[in-house]
């Protein structure tokens, strides 16, 4: 984790403003790589979260993605999760010029945000069956790069 680099404390871009939380340790023999997690809060209200994942796993590749976010149900339909990733771009774009996006194909609302994005489709892929989102029932992802 000492190679990793220092996240901004706070980020903000229009109505919402990450705060810095964590950095979550991967765990190399699942495919699972660190990441940076912000909570998201929107009028000084806690929204949800968003976590900038760093590494090139199957895992990542394939199924997570470099960015996850999760907005409340309470507080969706506001675009927090399109605002949360452009006021994560710039540091993601420290870390790397090209980011993974990936949803599940009947997530119509991540799919509008990746591509509200300007997130450009790679294709769909099968999840592999030891993958971890394959055990929660992810049976496919749509796959997206995204240059913040």
């Amino acid at each position: 984790m000492d190679s990793l680099p220092k996240p901004p404390d706070q980020l903000s871009c229009e109505n919402v403003t990450l705060r810095f939380a964590r950095i979550v340790i991967g765990d190399v023999t699942r495919g699972l790589v660190p990441y940076y997690h912000y909570r998201i809060f929107a009028g000084g209200i806690d929204v949800g979260h968003i976590n900038l994942r760093v590494g090139d796993t199957e895992h990542v590749r394939l199924c997570a993605g470099h960015v996850g976010f999760e907005i409340a149900m309470a507080h969706r339909g506001h675009h927090y999760a399109l605002q949360a990733c452009r006021a994560l771009a710039p540091f993601a774009r420290s870390i790397s010029p090209d980011i993974l996006l990936t949803c599940d194909p009947d997530n119509l609302a991540s799919r509008r945000t990746i591509e509200l994005l300007g997130g450009v489709f790679l294709g769909e892929v099968p999840v592999p069956p030891h993958d971890p989102h394959y055990l929660r029932g992810s049976r496919a992802k749509r796959r997206y790069l995204w240059s913040p």
